[in-house]
């Protein structure tokens, strides 16, 4: 915002000058050449990740999300790692994959950062309120609630998620590293769909 001239409402602010800005946010497809609304996401992807510099400011929402759960948070993985490790660009990656919150212990220019939400009996309260950590949960079943989805699929969904979360290994979250794993080794590793529960038994 200094950059270009305009206020910033900090008290203080030290940033240095970007040579280029790259974001990826928002969905959407080009039907028109045939690329689904995931191939112009990693089309895009890809540009930044072949053009940014360690002066680049690069601004990244839900990498990963618009392909299977596995597929998506390696990609989400090896992207922000990239980005840390290789690039060195100053980077906002916003993301619902948990598992990422684990980059913080294994890189130390990565830091973990979520926003506030206040729990109540029988709603959510947004604060719009950004403080240091990484979320250990999502919302997006009581965002859907708010959007006007029908009462009984908001049920629905809360006893399929009571199901995952009892079953599946990835709704836990690798951060907590498997027994007998220590948080800093827990990485993304190979998937093999047939140690996979069915979530309904």
């Amino acid at each position: 915002m200094a950059q270009v001239g305009s206020f910033v409402p900090a008290k203080s602010a030290v940033l240095g000058v970007c040579d280029r800005i790259f974001t990826r946010v928002g969905a959407v497809d080009d039907l028109a050449t045939g690329q689904s609304t995931f191939m112009v996401e990693m089309n895009e992807t890809a540009n930044i990740l072949n053009h940014a510099t360690p002066r680049s400011l690069v601004l990244l929402d839900e990498i990963g999300r618009g392909t299977a759960t596995f597929d998506g948070l390696s990609i989400a993985w090896a992207v922000a790692e990239h980005l840390a490790s290789d690039i060195r660009a100053r980077t906002i990656f916003a993301t619902h994959y948990h598992e990422l919150n684990e980059l913080a212990s294994l890189l130390k220019n990565v830091a973990n950062f979520q926003v506030t939400v206040k729990e109540m009996p029988d709603q959510i309260i947004f604060l719009h309120q950004v403080q240091p950590g990484g979320a250990d949960r999502s919302y997006g079943i009581e965002a859907g609630r708010l959007a006007g989805l029908p009462p009984s699929v908001i049920k629905r969904a809360q006893q399929v998620m009571g199901q995952i979360e009892k079953h599946s290994k990835i709704a836990v979250g690798l951060r907590k590293g498997g027994p007998g794993q220590s948080p800093k080794k827990a990485r993304v590793q190979e998937a093999d769909p047939n140690s996979q529960l069915n979530i309904f038994e």
